[in-house]
């Protein structure tokens, strides 16, 4: 047997883990020549060493870097991508996932667990979309599915928390259509932070 922090409990220790390979981000019943909806064409999976040009191409932009809560390296090497895509498959504190389209890794989704000292119940989500796929509506299919999936994949967890800038008007839309409401300020100035509490009704 082996614990496993995503399931919050204990499997068995050969048991596949699923979330490594592309599952798409939302069932959908496509009809016989219907157009693939936005959420037919998104799937997640786990980065891999093989993504690491993809990877590197994506986040090696300082304008994503300007809506994260780490500064930008400039530039992005590739063994700082090499070490940042081994770390996001060896921690238990968290999961990382490449969200692709098409098959192809456009950004990155992530559940970031032990948050809060005081309240081990909450854990916190967060993506980016590299530049070139932003205004195509991804995060606002991708984000409310994964929060939705967090919750329902881990029964122990009764919220979820997201940051983001007071100026990143798009990124606080996508949270607000994925039921996250404004708490309080964050404690870096200029950042909001917003809540998704549970809802089992």
């Amino acid at each position: 047997m082996a614990f496993d922090p995503l399931q919050g409990g204990w499997v068995p220790a050969g048991v596949e883990d699923d979330l490594h390979v592309a599952k798409p981000v939302l069932q959908n019943d496509i009809r016989a020549g219907s157009k693939p909806s936005v959420a037919d064409r998104l799937q997640l999976r786990s980065w891999s060493q093989t993504d690491l040009p993809r990877y590197r191409e994506l986040l090696d932009d300082p304008l994503i870097w300007e809506n994260m809560t780490e500064p930008y390296p400039d530039p992005l090497t590739e063994e700082m991508a090499s070490a940042l895509i081994e770390v996001s498959n060896s921690s238990n504190h968290h999961r990382v996932f490449a969200l692709l389209k098409d098959g192809t890794p456009v950004g990155q989704l992530r559940v970031l667990f032990e948050v809060d000292p005081d309240d081990p119940q909450t854990a916190e989500i967060s993506y980016w979309i590299g530049r070139d796929y932003w205004k195509q509506g991804l995060a606002s299919v991708a984000v409310p599915s994964f929060a939705a999936r967090c919750l329902k994949d881990h029964p122990g967890l009764t919220s979820l928390i997201a940051r983001a800038k007071d100026e990143n008007t798009a990124s606080l839309r996508v949270l607000g259509k994925a039921g996250f409401v404004i708490e309080r300020p964050d404690q870096r100035p200029g950042w909001t932070l917003l809540r998704k509490v549970r809802d089992d009704s």
